[in-house]
């Protein structure tokens, strides 16, 4: 008995599995059927890349407003910068007036502004380019502008003569004589790392969000050829079906 006992269980086990397999082979091509066509593929990527195009948009611009208020700093430091040799050349001018006083060879007011235009003529290029550099992140906090715009342009122009006259004289003093290696330095030209930094940051988003346009354009594109092709079937099958009709008639 026992041995017909197994005998019969062994023969029901793979009429089980058969209809486990009979069971799930159903839900595999429901799964298989359930599937998205390529068109609808790609209209699910047009919509995630929509939305990413518009976050990275969002960014630009909070990126765009940030640097317009660093640029705000950066004017007041270019005028802290800017009042250094101004300081240095005027307490100069009363030391050398004071040291000529006898002789009466003093420095007029003219002669005067003349050497302290020379002296701070670096520094008075420096608060330059930062005015120009905060118009120019002030008029693309909005919208962005290309770095051809003419505040960019004008700042990218003043920068190497900017960094020639530091250059040129790395030492504050106006007066040729007083000047040694006991004399203040010049402090490099903070505004001169601003714009670089600036130049980039806009040159990299420009890359950006080119990058997320052309991702777009191309799943435009592929809908666009998918569109085609089923207006060319169907037209197909709509002349099938005539020629069918007529065949029968």
């Amino acid at each position: 008995m026992t041995g017909g006992n197994l005998r019969q269980r062994r023969g029901k086990q793979p009429s089980g599995r058969n209809s486990t397999m009979k069971e799930e082979s159903p839900g595999g091509t429901d799964s298989i059927g359930a599937e998205l066509a390529p068109i609808d593929q790609l209209r699910n990527a047009q919509q995630k890349l929509m939305m990413s195009h518009q976050r990275t948009v969002d960014l630009h611009t909070t990126w765009r407003a940030q640097m317009f208020r660093i640029s705000l700093l950066i004017i007041f430091v270019t005028m802290h910068q800017f009042q250094s040799p101004i300081s240095t050349c005027i307490s100069d001018i009363k030391e050398s007036n004071e040291a000529a006083g006898e002789s009466g060879e003093t420095i007029s007011g003219l002669e005067a502004a003349k050497l302290i235009f020379t002296e701070s003529f670096c520094e008075l290029l420096g608060v330059i380019i930062a005015s120009l550099l905060s118009y120019f992140l002030a008029l693309s906090k909005n919208t962005p502008l290309e770095l051809d715009a003419w505040p960019y342009v004008a700042s990218s122009a003043f920068v190497p003569p900017c960094l020639g006259f530091y250059f040129h004289s790395k030492k504050l003093g106006c007066l040729g004589t007083g000047i040694d290696d006991s004399s203040p330095p010049r402090q490099f030209p903070v505004v001169v790392i601003y714009h670089t930094i600036v130049t980039f940051a806009f040159w990299f988003m420009k890359n950006g969000i080119q990058q997320c346009e052309d991702h777009v354009n191309l799943v435009n594109e592929s809908i666009k050829d998918f569109q085609r092709m089923d207006k060319k079937i169907k037209q197909k099958q709509q002349l099938r079906e005539k020629a069918a009709k007529k065949r029968q008639k």
